[in-house]
Parts: C-alpha cells; sequence; structure tokens
C-alpha cells in the first residue's frame, strides 16, 4: 500500500487539491439523516464514480479514501482560520487542505521528540492531553485517526490521559464557538468503544455543558453498489484482546460479516458557564 506507485499516485492527487477545493464539489448534500445522525452513502459522495462505480480516490484502503474525502469537506472552511491537528504522524492530508484554503495549520505529535518544541505555524511534540498552547489559541481542532488511541500508553511509558482530560484540553485551547473535528474508524481498532461501534457511548464523552450536540456522519458504513471492507486479519485478532466491556464473539461476527466504516464527529465549544449561574441550576 506505501509502495512506488501508490506514492506517485497519492502525489499527484495532492497536486489537484486546490482545483478540486474551487469545485466546491460538497456543496450539495451528500449524507441522508438516520435516527438524528447522517449516514453517508458511498452512492452520493461526490468522490464516488457512478459511471466505472468506483471510488475517485485513486489509492489506500477504502477507509483511507473515506478519510481523504471527510477531510476536504469539513476543513475546506478554514480560511483566515487557526487550527490545530492533534496527531499527524508523518504527513498530514489536513495540512494541505487548510493552508490550501488560506487558513494557518499547527500541529502535535506524541511519538515525536519532547525537544521538538511545538510552535504557531509548524508541528512538534504533544498529544491530546498535553497541548503546550495558552487558552482561546485555536478556531478549529481536527484530528485524523487519532481519536481511537488518545487512552493508549505514551511512546515514553508514561500514563495516558483520559478521553475526559483530553477533551477538557481540547476545550481549553479553543476558542469560545470554535469547532472541533475528529474521525475514527468502526470495528477496526483502538479504544473498545471504537472496536464495538458504540456510537453512543463516543457521543457521550462530549459534555453537554462544554460542548454542541455532535454532529455524527457515518460514511461507507451504508457502502452500496462498492463491496463491503471486512476487519484485516491483523486488526481483527488485536481488537478482540482488550474489548472487556462487549462480548467478543458478537465483535468476531462483526468483523467477520460486517464492514469497517468511518465515524466523523463535528461540535463546537461552549460559552462558559458562570458558576453562579451554574449553582443556582
Amino acid at each position: 500500500m506505501h509502495g512506488p506507485t501508490n506514492s506517485l499516485v497519492r502525489a499527484w492527487y495532492r497536486l489537484g487539491t486546490r482545483r478540486r477545493l474551487a469545485r466546491n464539489e460538497w456543496a450539495a448534500q451528500y449524507w441522508y439523516e438516520r435516527d438524528g445522525q447522517r449516514v453517508v452513502p458511498c452512492r452520493r459522495c461526490p468522490k464516488f464514480d457512478s459511471r466505472r462505480s468506483e471510488c475517485k480516490i485513486p489509492f489506500g484502503t477504502p477507509l483511507r479514501k473515506c478519510v481523504v474525502a471527510a477531510t476536504e469537506a469539513h476543513l475546506r472552511d478554514t480560511r483566515d482560520l487557526r487550527a490545530l491537528e492533534v496527531g499527524y504522524a508523518r504527513r498530514s492530508y489536513g495540512k494541505r487542505i487548510v493552508e490550501h484554503c488560506g487558513g494557518s495549520w499547527t500541529g502535535i505529535e506524541p511519538l515525536l521528540d519532547r525537544s521538538v518544541v511545538a510552535r504557531l505555524g509548524s508541528g512538534g511534540y504533544g498529544q491530546a492531553g498535553e497541548i503546550p498552547f495558552p487558552d482561546e489559541t485555536f478556531d478549529v481542532v481536527f484530528g485524523n485517526q487519532t481519536f481511537e488511541h488518545w487512552a493508549e500508553p505514551l511512546p515514553e511509558g508514561a500514563t495516558p490521559p483520559t478521553y475526559p482530560e483530553c477533551l477538557a484540553e481540547i476545550w481549553r485551547v479553543l476558542k469560545t464557538g470554535g469547532r472541533l473535528y475528529l474521525d475514527a474508524p468502526i470495528h477496526l481498532h483502538g479504544h473498545e468503544m471504537f472496536v464495538a461501534g458504540d456510537v453512543e457511548r463516543i457521543k457521550a464523552l462530549f459534555e453537554a455543558t462544554r460542548w454542541s450536540s455532535p454532529v455524527v456522519e457515518r460514511w461507507r458504513e451504508d457502502h452500496a453498489p462498492l463491496p463491503r471492507y471486512p476487519t484485516p486479519e491483523g486488526d481483527a485478532r488485536g481488537a478482540l484482546l482488550n474489548i472487556p466491556s462487549y462480548d467478543p464473539a458478537a465483535i468476531a461476527d462483526m468483523q467477520i460479516n460486517g464492514t469497517v466504516w468511518l465515524l466523523t464527529i463535528t461540535t463546537h465549544k461552549l460559552r462558559p458557564v458562570p458558576i453562579a449561574a451554574a449553582t443556582v441550576a
């Protein structure tokens, strides 16, 4: 998947990013509503080529194609905004989108050495529970396929932060009204709630006093006419090792007979409630 041919195809696609954004292909509604959530079927996605019955994104797994598409859809309106990416690994497609749109990108990455200091406009060390920036610095905070890993052990062996601690830290550095956008694979790997696809448990992480009601999108869960994407064998074995709250047999059945899909969540930072008002309430 990371061979020279795939790298060339990826680079060619990235070169066309500005042109695709200018076409505003995400202006029309690309989802349907189901039980208060958005379902993004492949057949309605702007990246679907109906003539060839295939995805127009020419590289990556079916899940990776969805990550690319969803990133374009959700970060295309970042002009003049200051964005923070939580976990950008070796390369960041979100960075390209933000900068092409006229925004400012900053990144933090826990796999970097702590000596690599994060500064506005560049990347450096940091993680969701330890963001080295002052309060209300960013207009947008986003993470591509990092949300499911926040509670995992840190590289240096330190105790990992909890999900509430991570979201409190993100809330701190977001401006009031600022947007948080996260995506994560379902039925693949990471924390047990993502392996199980427990969307209600994931939504419950966002405290109603701090965050607006999360907007949930389910990308590629409705995959027709494209084939389903069963959990790869390596991920399937690893995921079953740490799911104490769920039935392993049920999870194994989903891995074999279900499909991996992409969850996205968008929410906004609410204005802090004054202590006096909160006490009266």
